[in-house]
């Protein structure tokens, strides 16, 4: 999917950045998604990117600072003036089938509001959301809920008829958050801080923001610590 092909573009290029900071070239282990936390502990690889931290596995390898944020939001049409989740009453609404579970919220939500919203239909391609919503097709959606990564696209290729529902301060309103951090080795302690003064730098240059920003729109990026102190570390001139 497009949202796949981003996140993999934006994780390939962060770490290359990060290496070439080191002077160092990166081998990538392919398909090695679903068990890149075995292949840390074990040591055959360095480092693994993308993981859901997770407390279960904090005896087998350390965690970054979380660099990615996102969940699930809802995009609506903007002439369809929805502005909060009563305004989905008698909408139709659409849900990514990769999205286990977003039903559920959406339909929690709806009921702490005290809103029926029960006109639900999926959309088996993440590529037919914005054409679901925009298009007078045979079901024209009002809104699709999905995980936010998967609307980044749609947003961009419609800026003035598709946005997100936000709160009464003009902030898109988050139903999930998922945060994404990066594991090293357990107790290594000069890598793992070597990995994180240089995402504190990327950060700080305002390259991470730039790399992620295919995925994550600009204004939802987690705060960044950044410990102060020397752009130097272990020898690696960090910054740029």
């Amino acid at each position: 999917s497009e949202s796949a092909r981003r996140l993999d573009a934006a994780h390939r290029t962060l770490v290359n950045a990060m290496a070439e900071r080191w002077g160092v070239t990166v081998e990538f282990i392919p398909n090695s998604a679903e068990n890149a936390l075995d292949l840390v502990a074990s040591g055959q690889a360095d480092l693994a990117i993308g993981v859901q931290p997770d407390w279960n596995g904090i005896d087998r390898v350390d965690y970054t600072g979380y660099y990615l944020m996102h969940g699930l939001q809802l995009m609506v049409e903007t002439s369809r003036q929805i502005t909060s989740i009563g305004g989905l009453r008698g909408r139709a609404i659409g849900f990514f089938t990769e999205d286990a579970g977003s039903r559920e919220v959406l339909r929690a939500e709806a009921e702490r509001n005290r809103a029926i919203v029960d006109d639900f239909y999926t959309v088996p391609r993440e590529s037919d959301a914005a054409f679901s919503i925009l298009t007078d097709t045979a079901i024209n959606l009002d809104a699709v809920f999905g995980d936010s990564m998967r609307l980044q696209a749609h947003l961009e290729a419609n800026p003035e008829t598709l946005n997100l529902l936000t709160d009464g301060d003009g902030r898109a309103i988050w139903f999930s958050r998922t945060y994404r951090v990066m594991a090293v080795p357990r107790n290594d302690i000069d890598f793992r801080l070597l990995v994180e003064y240089t995402l504190q730098e990327l950060a700080e240059e305002g390259r991470l923001q730039e790399i992620m920003s295919p995925v994550m729109r600009p204004q939802d990026a987690p705060f960044f610590e950044i410990w102060p102190g020397s752009s130097e570390y272990l020898g690696y001139q960090l910054s740029r």
